[in-house]
């Protein structure tokens, strides 16, 4: 008998988080317990197989270079794949992680409503070292770095907005502003706040205030982008089963540009223009794609339910509820 085949054909979608699920076109499976797929050398939880196609749950692996199938002692030839790898855990991310102008990300231990974390901000190296700062903000939920390097923080629990100059001095920039929760700069340096009852507002540089759009309140937090032209885009989880992705005009006017979202949270743009939204769709989760030229809305990653994330250039950093995973981007050669 001639020796079995067994290949890979394709992977969706390309990247994915531990605990997030792909699907497998390839040829010469054998749908039984002796059969294997391995991310370098952990096995994969198999959901469900057939010779062609396989359904696999990922597993932490971070040493993986794609992924392989064995049948017996047939190997398949390894199928790129980006596998995200654990940067950081026992954190409580709830908006996008920022990266810093040195290259660490920043990101939060938040806590509960109203509950006093002693060192709520977190810096992470590139190497997964955790570094706390020393600062008094309760419930630090939006980051966003100013375009002059300052990093900026909402707390939900006072209703305001803070400059924390040079990681020394923590100042109210503006306040009264509900319960802020994402943040963004457009390229003037006006700061977008969102308001999970209702409200956008728009800060300028001396802390002024105004309401730039009201929308449909949300039941977690509202989290916002802002692409090239300043349109501001905007998602967050409502009562409804099925949520919008918003897009407002520089003059705040609202329209939908995808809809059918299960639990849509952080986004950020990629350097092509494309937006990266968190979200559940049409059956998946993970990290879906939005072109703005075409409209079309892929599945980009796959993850359990991801709190946010952030670009930096070739690299993807994504947050869970407790952790910071960090991958390249899909079809991008590792630059860990």
């Amino acid at each position: 008998m001639p020796p079995r085949i067994v290949s890979i054909l394709e992977v969706t979608p390309p990247a994915g988080v531990p605990g997030g699920e792909l699907v497998m076109k390839c040829r010469g499976f054998k749908p039984d317990v002796t059969s294997r797929v391995l991310f370098g050398n952990v096995e994969a939880l198999i959901l469900s197989a057939s010779a062609d196609r396989i359904f696999a749950r990922l597993p932490e692996s971070p040493q993986s270079l794609g992924v392989s199938l064995k049948v017996g002692n047939a190997v398949s030839p390894v199928f790129a794949f980006s596998l995200a790898s654990r940067l950081a855990s026992d954190l409580h991310p709830v908006a996008n992680p920022v990266v810093a102008p040195d290259g660490s990300i920043i990101t939060t231990i938040s806590g509960g409503r109203g509950e006093h974390v002693s060192q709520p901000l977190v810096r992470v190296t590139r190497h997964g070292d955790k570094i706390p700062y020393n600062c008094d903000v309760t419930n630090p939920t939006g980051l966003a770095f100013s375009p002059d390097g300052q990093l900026y923080i909402s707390s939900r629990h006072d209703g305001t907005v803070l400059r924390y100059t040079d990681y020394d001095r923590i100042e109210v920039v503006a306040d009264d502003l509900g319960i802020p929760c994402g943040i963004a700069f457009d390229s003037n340096g006006l700061l977008y706040v969102g308001d999970r009852t209702g409200r956008i507002y728009r800060v300028d540089s001396a802390g002024n205030k105004e309401e730039f759009a009201q929308l449909e309140p949300s039941i977690a937090a509202y989290h916002l982008a802002i692409d090239s032209e300043d349109r501001v885009y905007v998602t967050g989880p409502t009562f409804s089963m099925r949520d919008r992705l918003i897009r407002l005009s520089r003059e705040g006017k609202s329209e939908t540009v995808a809809e059918g979202l299960a639990r849509p949270q952080g986004m950020a743009f990629l350097p092509d223009g494309d937006l990266l939204v968190c979200a559940g769709y049409q059956g998946r989760k993970g990290v879906f794609r939005y072109s703005p030229g075409n409209g079309s809305f892929t599945h980009f990653i796959t993850a359990p339910i991801l709190i946010g994330l952030a670009v930096a250039g070739k690299e993807l950093f994504l947050a869970t509820k407790d952790a910071i995973y960090w991958t390249s981007l899909p079809g991008n050669p590792s630059v860990n």
